[in-house]
């Protein structure tokens, strides 16, 4: 059987998606079992969050509501149904979803476990990414110490990536 998605590869996983009440079971491989997985945890965090926003608007302002550019889905119906209609919905409401993420999840990135294939580099990237982060911080409040400290510890990881690419090509 062929993965439903991309209908290229053999099918190795199976996942039940739960729409109108009815369950289906969709066959992937293991390339598009990793990005549904990661959309389908996204959407589970932000439907239980979506009942605050709903809750917390009392008000109605006369500014335009925000809109997702490619479905069309606007704020008034983010709440009340509390799903996305896409993918580019997390971008359209971001400024709204930050700081709901950062108060319940003190993150807005996913911080669980992740796939054994793609574990390595994914742990290594959101390390990265946060002593970036620290090191920016750092270098604003002038703490120059700690930044060149943090620094140096992204050359480390840099250097250990380059390190493990090199070793990757040469066994081909």
């Amino acid at each position: 059987m062929y993965c439903e998605k991309c209908k290229k590869n053999t099918a190795t996983v199976c996942m039940q998606q739960l729409s109108d009440g009815v369950k289906k079971d969709i066959y992937l491989c293991n390339d598009c079992s990793g990005e549904v997985e990661m959309f389908l945890i996204l959407e589970n965090i932000f439907h239980g969050l979506f009942s605050k926003i709903h809750a917390n608007s009392h008000a109605k302002t006369s500014t335009p509501q925000p809109t997702c550019d490619r479905c069309g889905l606007t704020l008034d119906g983010l709440k009340k149904d509390g799903t996305m209609g896409c993918a580019a919905c997390y971008r359209s409401f971001f400024n709204i979803l930050e700081p709901l993420l950062m108060n319940t999840h003190t993150a807005i990135t996913h911080e669980g476990k992740f796939p054994k294939r793609a574990g390595a580099s994914l742990k290594r990237d959101r390390q990265v990414y946060k002593l970036r982060t620290h090191m920016q911080q750092a270098v604003e409040e002038e703490d120059f110490g700690r930044a060149a400290f943090l620094r140096d510890q992204i050359r480390r990881l840099d250097a250990q990536q380059e390190y493990a690419d090199n070793e990757g090509s040469d066994s081909n």
